[in-house]
């Protein structure tokens, strides 16, 4: 790690602390100059690629998940909030263990998790999301 100060690459470790979001920040020591400067350590996931049904591939942005999920729950009452739902959705489509991902993945597992929380929730999320086009369809998605 370069020294911000004289930009010498020999430092030493001078407190380690564990930030809730899974980062680790660091108090380094300047061998040579003696001054201290902070980094922070963060794993690197491997990236999802999303494939929407256009076969156009983009990557994962959790704030787009999250925002769909605002719209579909913004007239029900949420014993979590938006973005730890979005969150434990993104967990179990990195359990998945697959670098490209469908938007019919996505699709499917945050009905799941939304119908364990508000069934009104779900039908909205999956009229927005699905070629839902007539009353039958929303018929048979709630019979099954």
């Amino acid at each position: 790690m370069k020294c911000i100060f004289c930009g010498n690459s020999e430092s030493k470790v001078v407190d380690s602390r564990y930030l809730k979001d899974t980062s680790i920040r660091r108090r380094r020591e300047c061998l040579s100059c003696g001054k201290r400067f902070t980094t922070y350590e963060t794993v690197e996931t491997n990236p999802m690629v999303v494939t929407n049904v256009d076969n156009v591939r983009e990557p994962f942005k959790i704030e787009k998940l999250t925002e769909s999920i605002k719209y579909a729950t913004y007239c029900v009452d949420l014993a979590r909030p938006v973005e730890e739902i979005a969150s434990s959705i993104e967990t179990k489509l990195f359990a998945l263990q697959k670098q490209e991902i469908s938007t019919q993945d996505i699709v499917r597992i945050a009905l799941d998790v939304l119908m364990e929380m508000s069934s009104m929730a779900c039908l909205v999320y999956y009229t927005q999301h699905t070629n839902c086009s007539n009353f039958e369809d929303v018929r048979r998605f709630l019979n099954r």
